[in-house]
């Protein structure tokens, strides 16, 4: 019996850690399903620091158009949050963010958000 319980422990253990091992999207900015004046950047935090080399954040219309963006960093004063300037000035209507990370222990990542650009 005592043998099942620490077998147990050590499976739920081992499940616990793989599962905290990966980086999580804890906020953007602008939020997700918001609409906003013009964002000059957007803004990704992640519940710990992600290889800004191997990441990415693509920014387009709801139409499927690009948005240009200056080059993607990691924000100085925070190790897990990255932000890419938007490199013109958006027109009112919706917008589409998809973000790809590699975090620290090398799993990649990948989601999407809208948000809309108010008049």
């Amino acid at each position: 019996m005592h043998r099942i319980a620490g077998l147990l422990f050590l499976v739920g253990v081992g499940v616990a850690g793989e599962a905290s091992a990966h980086a999580k999207l804890l906020a953007t900015v602008p939020a997700k399903q918001s609409a906003v004046a013009a964002p000059g950047e957007i803004r990704l935090k992640f519940d710990e620091a992600v290889e800004t080399r191997l990441s990415g954040i693509e920014i387009s219309t709801t139409a499927g158009d690009k948005v240009a963006t200056g080059a993607l960093a990691e924000d100085p004063a925070d190790k897990a949050t990255l932000v890419v300037p938007v490199g013109v000035a958006l027109a009112p209507g919706g917008y589409r963010v998809h973000w790809h990370v590699v975090s620290d222990d090398m799993h990649k990542l990948q989601g999407d958000f809208t948000f809309d650009v108010k008049p």
